[in-house]
């Protein structure tokens, strides 16, 4: 009976070490958290995202739709939306050197009104663009991760926990101890007031995970993301 009792065990072992592999490394890490968002050849597959994001605020106003088509491989972006005044605005750019083409209310930007329609994309573009890949990217040069003892919040809830290190501040992040998936970040950087999100709504589009909704807790806004698809590389009318 023994000998019976210990081989289940064995067993039992084997399956939950064999099941932990398969999930990969821990999700506090980037490499365990890359894994846990489709892993890196179905992130290095994405040449190309699709997406929408909206903003709406505590006394519900909504801000945007913006639209952005953004090729990863070409580093070219086009997005739409309003800006400033209320005009629509239409950008094509090539995101390194920040050159290209705008329109507003379809009259084409010259000059100096190009300068600024170009800046203010590229800024609205890096902030959305950020939250949308933020876990897939910990990686990325200049990023340090550090895996934290578990956090219980005060609701009773525990949570295993990370720190990701960057040039912007250090995000204090909180993941679900079942999935491994970003619950809550807290962004704190000198002098400024801290920044907390809690995000939900994942969405599996071709193997890559991404979080279609980011509250922040400190401001009452809701941020809805609507990735519309994902492809190898550009399509031939994407810019």
């Amino acid at each position: 009976m023994k000998r019976r009792f210990l081989l289940v065990v064995l067993v039992g072992l084997a399956v939950v070490t064999g099941a932990a592999h398969a999930q990969g490394v821990d999700p506090r890490t980037a490499e365990g958290q890359l894994q846990v968002c489709g892993g890196l050849a179905s992130w290095q597959s994405v040449g190309y995202l699709e997406f929408e994001v909206k903003i709406t605020t505590a006394d519900g106003n909504v801000q945007g739709p913006w639209a952005y088509r953004w090729g990863r491989r070409e580093g070219v972006l086009r997005m739409s939306g309003p800006w400033a005044g209320g005009a629509k605005l239409e950008v094509v750019l090539d995101i390194a050197s920040r050159s290209g083409g705008g329109w507003e209310d379809g009259r084409q930007l010259v000059g100096a009104r190009l300068g600024e329609a170009s800046n203010w994309a590229l800024l609205r573009f890096g902030e959305d663009i950020l939250w949308l890949t933020f876990p897939l990217e910990w990686s990325n040069a200049g990023v340090e991760v550090v895996p934290q003892p578990s956090v219980t919040e005060p609701d009773g809830k525990t949570y295993s926990a990370t720190e990701v290190r960057t040039s912007r501040g250090t995000w204090k992040v909180l993941l679900d101890q079942t999935t491994g998936r970003v619950v809550k970040s807290v962004l704190a950087g000198a002098g400024t007031a801290p920044l907390s999100v809690v995000w939900s709504d994942w969405k599996d589009l071709n193997g890559v995970l991404f979080a279609q909704r980011r509250q922040i807790l400190e401001t009452g806004e809701t941020v809805d993301v609507n990735v519309i698809r994902t492809l190898g590389q550009a399509p031939a009318d994407a810019f």
